[in-house]
């Protein structure tokens, strides 16, 4: 059987997608169709937008022969499977929706197509073999169908890291779930981590012929044959395990230099998260450095929402009883709403600019 592209419950052969264009019934499905009947009639370079999650955002531009090679390199890791049904739920205009798009007409795959949300219907209403999420969807689905997420044969979750607490809940599924690291210069992932199964891993490793290496910074330093003669540099401080494995650490431009300390923002958020949830606390969070003129940049706790005095009380002292006096937030500012990129990332740098605006 030929594979088919899924929209709204209508199914179209991949050969009648100009009659799916014309039927789609918002930009997403539009996109998503347009980016496919571009790629059977052999278009050879593709150009994305880079998210602006931690700078200001830019195009890209990849040749066919990359995105298949990275599609492939996938496949293999993953085992996808011609005739499987992948759920493409995240924005095509970007590189990790686009790439969904390419693995599963590369694998003869079955596309279903749904518009981003917090909770994919689609989960309910087809089986699914193989969806990539982004961490919010995967903590609302956690809180309401966590049945349904543990039925996909392989989920792979990326675009930020995941909190602790979400991991430790994926550690007890028997399905396929893995983290991945990657952006949009990598063409997506180039390294996973496997988080559900008897053996969760605790590292990255990388996909083959992926080479890893570190910088002066210790920061992770990429090559692989299909991303150019031009190693990527990247900004995210790991530490290498060996040539194919690594843990990441967090970014080096979150490193938070207070008194001459340098304090990793990451971390910090870990033992955040570990008490906010201790105070029954499910506001979306943030630690980042803002300037302060004795200590150079003050540790500042960033939470969407209110809290009450006491609650920021309960938690400052609980954050004193964890963390050293360089890493205690200076303060805890409350804002209504953060800012966010295309891709539903928090946007720190803007969020943090608008709130020296008031």
């Amino acid at each position: 059987m030929s594979p088919f592209l899924e929209m709204n419950g209508v199914r179209y052969s991949l050969d009648r997608l100009d009659e799916a264009l014309r039927a789609a019934p918002a930009p997403f499905y539009a996109d998503a169709i347009q980016f496919c009947r571009d790629w059977i009639t052999q278009r050879d370079q593709f150009t994305f937008q880079t998210s602006g999650s931690t700078g200001t955002p830019k195009q890209i531009s990849f040749t066919r022969s990359q995105l298949i090679a990275s599609a492939h390199l996938s496949a293999e890791a993953l085992n996808l499977q011609a005739g499987e049904n992948a759920l493409v739920c995240l924005d095509t205009r970007l590189i990790a929706g686009a790439m969904m798009l390419v693995r599963s007409m590369l694998t003869c795959m079955n596309i279903i197509l749904e518009q981003p949300s917090a909770n994919p219907v689609q989960l309910d209403q087809t089986a699914i073999h193989f969806v990539a999420l982004v961490p919010y969807q995967v903590v609302s689905m956690l809180q309401s169908r966590a049945p349904r997420l543990q039925q996909i044969k392989t989920v792979i979750i990326g675009g930020a890291p995941l909190q602790a607490s979400t991991v430790d809940a994926l550690k007890t599924f028997t399905n396929q779930i893995y983290a991945t690291y990657g952006m949009t210069e990598t063409i997506t992932h180039i390294a996973l981590q496997q988080l559900s199964g008897k053996t969760p891993q605790q590292h990255f490793h990388a996909l083959n012929t992926v080479s890893l290496s570190t910088d002066n910074r210790e920061c992770l330093v990429i090559r692989a044959p299909h991303l150019g003669q031009t190693p990527i540099i990247t900004n995210d401080r790991v530490q290498l395990i060996d040539d194919n494995t690594f843990a990441w650490l967090g970014r080096i431009d979150r490193v938070i230099n207070s008194g001459g300390k340098k304090i990793q923002a990451e971390y910090m958020e870990e033992v955040v998260e570990s008490l906010m949830d201790n105070l029954g606390l499910n506001n979306r969070f943030f630690v980042a450095g803002l300037p302060d003129p004795l200590l150079g940049e003050s540790v500042t706790l960033f939470v969407e929402g209110q809290l009450t005095e006491d609650m920021k009380t309960q938690l400052h002292q609980a954050l004193g009883h964890k963390l050293s006096r360089y890493e205690i937030p200076k303060s805890i500012i409350c804002l209504e709403r953060f800012t966010e990129t295309a891709s539903q990332k928090v946007d720190r740098i803007s969020t943090i600019r608008n709130t020296q605006k008031k």
